[in-house]
């Protein structure tokens, strides 16, 4: 999908000798991970904390550590010790492959002052930790603890950067979270950055997610400039790897007039956009949007008109119409799949009498997938 998330992950993964540089393994450090005394584990710390930060920039190292920092293992007093050997050194450890770790943890330990202490250290370097592979987890870490004003101050930096971070790999997930964890009215700067470029962002790779999480994060007025862009170039868009799921987002979470304009663009050209392996699944959500949810209702026109656009040649045997093109194509065929799940009433009885007058003809292997669909509505739990 387009979503993608960031975030933090744990240290290294078991014993296993690891390459500097290489990616540990995911997964969170857990309680049970190190089995130990505690006063075993309180000499280790010892003999640890005067080699901080070298410590915490070493995998096994990074682990105890994080071990040490979890809520339910070190108390206050050894969270403290870690905190002051290393705060010195957080700028150093938060861009470090095994040293961002211990930054996230201490920060989900810290008290509001290391908090802010830790900021302290980083906020001249908020766009470098951003746009970091391990940095920007650590950005994620603080804005998912930091009250409201000491977030802005954070990202203040990167509010002339906001471009720059959503189109790297690693700022876009920064760029999410602020999008997802601050007041609306903060987060203008994105809206407006993201506005000025719409066109060429909702087909980047990395643009597509934001314009996603401000679409459905924002009430509809705060984003008319945004969305009226993406709707005004929805032929493109919908047949576009990236674009696509920004039109998709739209049909779900926009305004009901956008919804329609959508919807009539995809009708007005169905095989078109049904026979597209990109544009075949906006195709799909025109139907899902149409026939459930909250606007079905309200989109019952459009709903008919786009079956309509699919069954309103009535003759089975011909084979340019729309439902014989899109039955017998391998993405056509997925559309029509979706017609049948959520069709009703006279629809569906119009559907099936169709496909069974062409079942003689559908004998490609994505005819079958259709026929067998058919069949699936007539099992008594359908």
């Amino acid at each position: 999908g387009g979503g993608g998330g960031g975030g933090g992950g744990g240290g290294g993964g078991g014993n296993k000798k690891r390459k500097r540089g290489e990616s540990p393994a995911a997964g969170e450090v857990n309680a049970g991970d190190f089995k130990m005394s505690q006063s075993e584990a309180a000499d280790k710390l010892q003999e640890l904390l005067p080699r901080m930060p070298d410590c915490a920039l070493e995998q096994e190292g990074s682990r105890f550590l994080q071990w040490r920092l979890l809520h339910d293992v070190g108390d206050d007093v050894e969270k403290d010790q870690i905190y002051r050997a290393a705060v010195s050194s957080v700028d150093k450890l938060a861009d470090d492959v095994f040293g961002n770790f211990v930054v996230q943890k201490l920060f989900e330990r810290g008290t509001e002052e290391q908090r802010l202490a830790i900021m302290d250290k980083v906020q001249s370097d908020v766009f470098k930790l951003s746009t970091h592979r391990y940095g920007c987890r650590v950005v994620q870490k603080m804005l998912e603890f930091l009250p409201v004003h000491e977030k802005m101050n954070l990202i203040a930096d990167l509010e002339s950067k906001v471009l720059d971070c959503i189109e790297d790999m690693h700022g876009n997930h920064v760029v999410q979270v602020v999008c997802k964890s601050l007041p609306v009215e903060n987060i203008e700067f994105v809206v407006n950055g993201v506005t000025n470029n719409a066109d060429r962002l909702a087909s980047h790779m990395y643009g597509c997610r934001i314009i996603q999480r401000l679409v459905e994060r924002l009430p509809n007025d705060r984003l008319r400039p945004l969305v009226a862009k993406v709707v005004n170039n929805v032929e493109a868009l919908a047949s576009d790897k990236h674009g696509n799921y920004v039109v998709q987002c739209i049909l779900e979470n926009g305004s009901l007039e956008d919804r329609k304009t959508i919807i009539e663009v995809v009708r007005s050209n169905i095989v078109k956009f049904a026979k597209n392996k990109v544009s075949s699944n906006v195709a799909e959500k025109c139907f899902a949007v149409s026939s459930h949810g909250d606007s079905a209702e309200d989109l019952a026109e459009e709903r008919r008109s786009l079956y309509d656009a699919v069954l309103g040649d009535r003759n089975t045997k011909d084979k340019n119409s729309p439902l014989w093109q899109m039955a017998n194509d391998k993405f056509g065929n997925y559309t029509v799949q979706c017609l049948i799940k959520h069709s009703t009433g006279a629809d569906r009885d119009e559907l099936r009498r169709q496909i069974q007058a062409m079942e003689p003809d559908l004998k490609s292997q994505t005819g079958k997938y259709i026929v067998n669909c058919l069949k699936k509505l007539d099992e008594p739990d359908a």
